[in-house]
């Protein structure tokens, strides 16, 4: 995995019709790579079963395996993934790097280990032995305090293995947003990707100043990234829009932000398939990006991914 170079040229191409949409809407981006950098899968029929999603939600309580992914997301014109690891439970690691060992489509594990677990270096060095785990997501029960002692002594063994944090933070609004900020200040050299637009509630209206303010200081942490990911679930509406525009007011001031290179294309699949499919979440983030040029579509969906989790990509 670690030569692994994916080499092909995504050209605009018409790839079929979905809910009267035209060809040209779901061409593919016109970029070198498109690197999906947050994608779950899981099977509920496994003996142990999966602790999300619940069983309850019939879109997501199904089996969201490879073969279904690959055919969907290529005919997108992804040409490599990073999964995030829906799960708490160690094991399963260990179960999706399994899952696609032999399947170079699948370039890296953002994987989970609990930020609290005193044994936490132990499993970090085993798990950093496949060149696949890039780093972890730091998912708990309950919210984590960012800068409790041992979490920090964590993150700094994840720091020093050249690995990243992912962070969620959805619907924690500006207090979600400071914390972030607060981690980084504290660990300026930690590579720290914040998921879903900062979790922020997306309702077509602008965000208020003290929301603004709270992501421009978080961006002048340089070591933060963002991902322009989650936008279906990120939205009040349900089903939500699959209209650019609607999600301007919140696209905008993030890319005034973070700029061009530190911004990062992630689709949430199978969330996706909540309000809409994945072709209609690729058309939105492709249609904003295209309108910044050429070389803000090769960073988005794939040079800032690429240097976040350093992947094997050129």
């Amino acid at each position: 995995m670690k030569h692994l170079i994916l080499g092909v040229t995504i050209l605009a191409s018409g790839l079929g019709h979905c809910s009267g949409q035209t060809h040209q809407e779901y061409a593919a981006p016109a970029v070198k790579h498109v690197i999906d950098t947050h994608i779950h899968l899981y099977d509920p029929r496994r003996p142990d079963g999966v602790p999300w999603p619940p069983a309850d939600d019939t879109v997501l309580y199904h089996p969201h395996l490879p073969a279904e992914y690959s055919q969907l997301a290529k005919a997108a014109g992804v040409t490599g993934v990073v999964i995030v690891e829906a799960s708490d439970r160690l094991v399963d690691n260990d179960w999706v790097l399994n899952l696609v060992k032999d399947d170079p489509f699948y370039v890296a594990l953002v994987g989970n280990i609990d930020p609290y677990a005193r044994d936490f270096s132990a499993h970090l060095n085993r798990l950093k032995q496949d060149a696949r785990f890039v780093g972890i997501r730091a998912r708990r029960n309950g919210d984590i305090d960012y800068l409790d002692p041992l979490v920090l002594k964590n993150f700094q063994a994840l720091q020093d293995a050249g690995l990243s944090l992912d962070i969620l933070a959805n619907g924690k609004g500006v207090q979600g947003v400071r914390e972030v900020e607060a981690l980084a200040q504290k660990m300026p050299q930690l590579r720290i990707i914040v998921d879903h637009v900062l979790g922020f509630n997306i309702d077509g209206k602008p965000p208020g100043e003290d929301w603004l303010q709270a992501v421009r200081d978080l961006a002048k942490c340089p070591n933060v990234y963002c991902k322009v990911s989650g936008l279906y679930q990120r939205c009040v509406q349900q089903p939500a829009p699959a209209d650019v525009d609607h999600y301007r007011t919140v696209l905008d001031p993030l890319w005034d932000s973070f700029g061009q290179t530190r911004l990062i294309y992630g689709s949430n699949w199978p969330c996706t398939k909540k309000s809409g499919d994945y072709k209609s979440f690729v058309t939105i983030v492709k249609t904003y990006f295209a309108e910044k040029g050429p070389a803000a579509m090769e960073d988005y969906f794939w040079r800032n991914a690429a240097k976040a989790y350093r992947l094997p990509v050129q």
